[in-house]
Formats: C-alpha cells, sequence, structure tokens
C-alpha cells in the first residue's frame, strides 16, 4: 500500500566498533559484541506527499496515476514532527530522535549505530505537541542507553474531557505505530566494500477518529430559519484511549511491514473507556436563508459500542425547534467498533415529515481520494 505517510527505514552495516556489556550510549559500543564484530547503522528517512524524500532518487510511488495518498483537509493533519525511538533486543533505547518537517525535508538522512543480528522495535510518534505532557514525557525524556517503559507503552491513555473533542482543530493530530524490524549481519556489495542496506516501509497511523456532520433542509419544511438549529450529538463515543494502537489487527496483516492498503478490523479499548454523549455546533452563516451546515470536523477517541452477541447501535439527537429528532446508525461496522484513522461522515436530511442518514465509515485505504481524510471504499 501506498500508506499517506510512509516511513523508510535504510539499515547498513559500516565500520568496526568496541564492546561494552549492558544498556549503554548509542554513540559507543553496543552490547554483546566483541571488539571486531561490525556495528550496523540505520539510516531514517520520510516520504510523503508533502515532504518528498530527497535521499532517494530512486523512489516512486506504486501507481502516479493513481494517487493513493489522501489530502488532509487542513495542515493539522499532516505531519509537523516526528519522534524515532529504536529500541534494541534488551529493551536498551539506542536512539530517541525528533525531527521536524524542515530537517527532514532540508537534512541528508542521518546515520544511527545500532546493533547487527536481532529484532529491533521501532516506536513512531507524530505531532507529539498535542499530546499531554504527562504522557509525552515518558518518551520525550528517554535518553540513549536507558531502559524503554514496555509496560508504559502498551498502558498509555489519551483522555478526552467531559463534553470535549480528543483534539481540536488548531492542534496537529497525533500520529502513532510500533513496528518489530529484523536486523541481521552485515551485508555488502559483490565487492564487499558498499554496504547494502535492509530496508522496510512503515506507516503511521492517526491517534483520532475524524467526525464530520453535514445537515440539509429540504425545501419542504416550510417556515424553517436556521434560529430552529443549534447542536447535533452523537451519543456513544468514548472518553479514551490507548496511545499507541493496542492489540490491534490491520487487513492485510502488519507484518511483514509494507506500503500495502491496511484497514483496521478490530482494536483493543482501555477497560475504563466508558461512552457517552458528544455534542457539537452547527456552523451558521448571516444568510437567514440557509438550509445546508456542517460541523466542520471533530476529532474524538476511537470508540468500541457493544458487540456481535449484544449489539448496540450508534446514534444521533438532533434538536429542531425544541423538539429531539433521533436517529440509529444501524449502517456502521459490524464490530460495532469506530477504529482511529477513519473518518466518520454522517449526511442527514431534513424535511417536514421525516429525518434520514446516510453514515460512512472511510478507512485509511489506497483506492480513490474521496473524502480529504480518508479514503472511500466501494
Amino acid at each position: 500500500m501506498n500508506l499517506r505517510y510512509p516511513f523508510r527505514l535504510l539499515l547498513s552495516s559500516l565500520l568496526p566498533a568496541l564492546a561494552l556489556s549492558g544498556c549503554g550510549e548509542a554513540d559507543t559500543p553496543v552490547p554483546g559484541q566483541t571488539e571486531r564484530e561490525p556495528m550496523a547503522y540505520m539510516s531514517l528517512s520520510i516520504a510523503t506527499t508533502e515532504m518528498p524524500d530527497q535521499s532517494r532518487a530512486d523512489y516512486t510511488f506504486d501507481d502516479p496515476d493513481n494517487n493513493y495518498f489522501e489530502d488532509p483537509t487542513t495542515a493539522y493533519e499532516k505531519i509537523h514532527t516526528m519522534r524515532f525511538i529504536i529500541v534494541d533486543s534488551a529493551g536498551c533505547v539506542e536512539h530517541n530522535v525528533s525531527v521536524s518537517e524542515d530537517n527532514v525535508v532540508k537534512t541528508k538522512p542521518r546515520l544511527f549505530k545500532v546493533k547487527p543480528n536481532e529484532e529491533k522495535k521501532i516506536y513512531l510518534i507524530g505531532n507529539e505537541a498535542s499530546i499531554p505532557d504527562d504522557v509525552m514525557s515518558v518518551y520525550s525524556s528517554l535518553q540513549n542507553g536507558e531502559e524503554f517503559p514496555v509496560d508504559d507503552a502498551n498502558t498509555a491513555i489519551l483522555k478526552s474531557e467531559a463534553g470535549q473533542p480528543l483534539f481540536t482543530t488548531g492542534q496537529y493530530i497525533p500520529m502513532t505505530e510500533v513496528f518489530d524490524f529484523q536486523i541481521g549481519d552485515p551485508q555488502y556489495d559483490a565487492d564487499g566494500i558498499r554496504p547494502v542496506p535492509y530496508t522496510a516501509t512503515l506507516f503511521v497511523t492517526r491517534a483520532s477518529i475524524k467526525a464530520t456532520f453535514n445537515l440539509e433542509v429540504g425545501t419542504d419544511y416550510y417556515n424553517f430559519n436556521p434560529g430552529m438549529l443549534s447542536t447535533i450529538t452523537l451519543n456513544e463515543i468514548a472518553d479514551m484511549e490507548y496511545l499507541f494502537p493496542y492489540n490491534t489487527w490491520y487487513e492485510p496483516s502488519k507484518v511483514p511491514p509494507s506500503g500495502d492498503p491496511r484497514v483496521i478490523t478490530a482494536f483493543d479499548a482501555p477497560k475504563d473507556a466508558t461512552t457517552a454523549p458528544f455534542t457539537v455546533d452547527w456552523i451558521k452563516t448571516d444568510n437567514p436563508d440557509q438550509r445546508k451546515f456542517t460541523t466542520g470536523p471533530v476529532y474524538l477517541p476511537e470508540t468500541k459500542y457493544g458487540n456481535l452477541a449484544d449489539r448496540k447501535y450508534y446514534s444521533i439527537t438532533l434538536p429542531v425547534n425544541g423538539a429531539e429528532l433521533i436517529a440509529d446508525l444501524p449502517n456502521l461496522p459490524d464490530l460495532q467498533s469506530l477504529a482511529r484513522n477513519t473518518h466518520l461522515l454522517v449526511n442527514i436530511k431534513l424535511n417536514g415529515r421525516s429525518m434520514t442518514c446516510t453514515v460512512t465509515v472511510l478507512p485509511y485505504t489506497g483506492v480513490d481520494l474521496n473524502p480529504d481524510y480518508g479514503i472511500d471504499r466501494p
């Protein structure tokens, strides 16, 4: 898949290094090596539609005539910063580096010294400034050579205040993922001189769902005026989610890492998560004859509500002129869940006799673009 933000890790082995036991600084010898055992080097570069990869002129997208990359609606849906945390098989941090979009574009990829012949864990955290300090400080403060807090990573939670979105439209939407990547023996070209890099295409996942509500009032709703409308409520939205995708299943599988299209098919929510109504205002113009309304995008935690054995339906409540109109949304995913990195698009039509809803969940997949946050699946 060509995901919107693929990350390619180029890994190569270069120079010999000395040995050291235990967790140590990334620029010092690495645990478990002899004095004559070569070090491996990992070269990190980013390729996105906004930030073209400057390091590999031969990199091309699979199909330039079919744009698999969705265009964000605002700059806040783009990558602004990215943190790479590389952890060795002993659980020690080899590197913890944050780069900005300017550095990504304007500087050459940096080589990071890592130990060969082991599986690494690579933690990706995009747009970390929007993550609360009490959550993010666990990762931003890690020094090379420290033990990585695996338990904290598995249980780190993002919470929304009652009645508030998880992120506002003025915040860069965080993007996270975790990958396992195997590095083997050093590889060289046929002459045994030039290192041949290990490569992998990784991706990040937006840590929210995006919801948009649109309303059209029919001309047969006589004597309508915008003052009859104020808000709309989505009645079952979680109050928290994991920072990193947790026990998340993808189709196709996440392993091996690649740029193939992936849709989240299942995930775990925090055991303490509860659902509650989320209310948002309609955006109004000065036109007294306005009959088309939108909320604009709101960013909410991923949500599980019911299951196949206990089916429950999401619903909306639309107050109109003092009366509350309620409609179930039965055509949401079979698992009764709204996964992160999807766009929940609710289109409502109101006429003089009834209210109808069309609901579309647009996952982050590689088909035609529609709309700007997710990718439309036929």
